[in-house]
C-alpha cells in the first residue's frame, strides 16, 4: 500500500478539510527601523541628538488572515513600536502598543475590535503628504495633533465596502471599560467618516466625539464632558506634483487651557496643514516635500503657532530609504510646539520660544 503523503494530520477526511484551510491561511512578520540626527536651535539653545520613528515609526509585527469562505477573511493584527536606539518600548511600555486587533473583512466590509487607529488618524495619513513618511517630521498636523483621539483601546471600527468611490466607517470604544478607579465613560470614543477617492482625486469628512475629564488627578468621581473634532481633508495628483491639505476643529472643552492625556483633554482650537509632494527630484528615486500650517488657540492668541518643513526622500532600494529635511516652528508667547516625530515628540521647547531644526537620517523595511 502506497503511503498516504497528504500528511499524517490529514489522514482523514475531517482533518483532511482542517488542512486545506490551513493551506488558505497566512502570517507575515513585518517591521521598520527609522534612526537620525536632529539637530535644533530652541530659544538661543542647541541640541544635538540620535533620533527614532521620526519619518516612520520603528515597529515590527504580526498579520495574518484565514479564508473561510465565500469571500470572507478572519484577519488579525500585532504591531509593536520601539525606540531602535535602546530597544525600549513605545507606548507606554507596551507589547503591542499600536495595534492588537482581530476582525473579519468580506463582501459587508471590514470589522475589527480590539486596539484600534481611528480614522482621524488615518485621515491625517492621507492628507499629509509625503514618500517615506506620512503624517510625520516636518509636517504642521503631526505637531499640533492631540494623539489621544487617534488611537483608541477596547473598540470596534468598521468600515463599508468600497461604493462607487465612496466609503464609510465608524468605530466605537469604551474607554474606561469597566474600570473601577475612573469615570465609566472616561475615553468613550465615537465616530463616523465619508470618504470619496477615484482617480487622482481624494476627499474625505470625519466627525468625533469623546469624552474627557479636566481634572488633574482622575478618580472615578471625577466630573467629565463630551468634546468633538471634525475633520476635513481633500488631494489632488497632477502627477508633476500632489497637493494636500486638511482642516482639524475641536470644540466642547470648556474652560481647559492645557492638554491633559491622561484625562482625554484638549483645548478649543483648530488648525490647517497644507503640503506638498513633488516627486522625481533629481532622478525618478527622490522626492521633495513641503508643509506649512497653523494652530489657533480659541480665544487666546498668545497660545497661537506657525510652522513650516521641507524634506527630501531618496529611495536607496525597495527596501531602504535616506532623508533629509529642515523645518522650524514659530510659537506664541504661552505656545511650546516642537517639530514632533512619527513615534516620539521632538526637542523640548519652553513657552514662547521658537525652533529651527535639520534632520538627517535612514530608514529600513523588512
Amino acid at each position: 500500500m502506497k503511503p498516504y503523503i497528504k500528511g499524517v494530520g490529514c489522514a482523514v477526511s475531517f482533518m483532511a478539510m482542517s488542512c486545506a484551510a490551513q493551506a488558505q491561511s497566512s502570517v507575515t512578520l513585518y517591521g521598520l527601523l527609522d534612526t537620525s540626527i536632529q539637530y535644533a536651535n530652541t530659544g538661543g539653545k542647541n541640541t544635538t541628538r540620535l533620533d527614532s520613528s521620526e519619518v516612520q515609526t520603528s515597529s515590527w509585527g504580526l498579520k495574518g488572515q484565514e479564508d473561510i469562505g465565500g469571500g470572507t477573511k478572519i484577519i488579525f493584527k500585532l504591531e509593536n513600536g520601539f525606540n531602535v536606539n535602546n530597544g525600549a518600548n513605545a507606548q507606554t511600555n507596551a507589547m503591542f502598543g499600536r495595534e492588537a486587533w482581530v476582525g473579519a473583512t468580506g463582501s459587508f466590509g471590514t470589522i475589527t475590535a480590539g486596539l484600534n487607529n481611528t480614522e482621524m488618524m488615518w485621515g491625517l495619513v492621507h492628507y499629509s503628504m509625503g514618500d517615506l513618511g506620512h503624517w510625520d517630521w516636518g509636517h504642521a498636523s503631526n505637531n499640533y495633533d492631540f494623539f489621544a483621539m487617534t488611537r483608541v483601546s477596547d473598540s470596534i471600527n468598521y468600515a463599508s465596502p468600497n461604493m462607487a468611490g465612496f466609503q464609510v466607517t465608524a468605530l466605537y470604544s469604551r474607554g474606561a471599560n469597566g474600570s473601577t478607579t475612573l469615570p465609566s465613560t472616561l475615553g468613550d470614543t465615537a465616530e463616523l467618516g465619508l470618504s470619496f477617492n477615484r482617480g487622482p482625486l481624494s476627499l474625505e469628512a470625519i466627525y468625533e466625539s469623546q469624552v474627557y475629564s479636566k481634572t488633574t488627578t482622575i478618580t472615578s468621581s471625577s466630573p467629565t464632558q463630551v468634546g468633538n473634532y471634525e475633520f476635513f481633508g481633500a488631494s489632488y495628483d497632477f502627477n508633476v506634483v500632489k497637493l494636500g491639505g486638511l482642516v482639524m476643529v475641536h470644540r466642547g472643552a470648556g474652560s481647559i487651557t492645557a492638554s491633559n492625556f491622561s484625562g482625554f483633554a484638549d483645548p478649543n482650537n483648530i488648525y490647517y496643514d497644507v503640503s506638498a509632494l513633488i516627486p522625481n527630484v533629481l532622478n525618478s528615486n527622490g522626492s521633495l516635500m513641503f508643509s506649512f500650517g497653523q494652530y489657533k488657540l480659541q480665544d487666546n492668541s498668545a497660545g497661537n503657532s506657525s510652522s513650516y518643513g521641507m524634506r527630501y526622500d531618496y529611495h536607496l532600494s525597495r527596501s531602504t530609504g535616506v532623508y533629509a529635511g529642515v523645518a522650524g516652528i514659530k510659537n506664541g508667547s504661552l505656545a511650546s510646539f516642537t517639530q514632533t516625530g512619527a513615534q516620539y515628540s521632538g526637542v523640548p521647547v519652553a513657552p514662547g520660544n521658537n525652533e529651527v531644526a535639520v534632520l538627517v537620517g535612514m530608514m529600513h523595511r523588512f
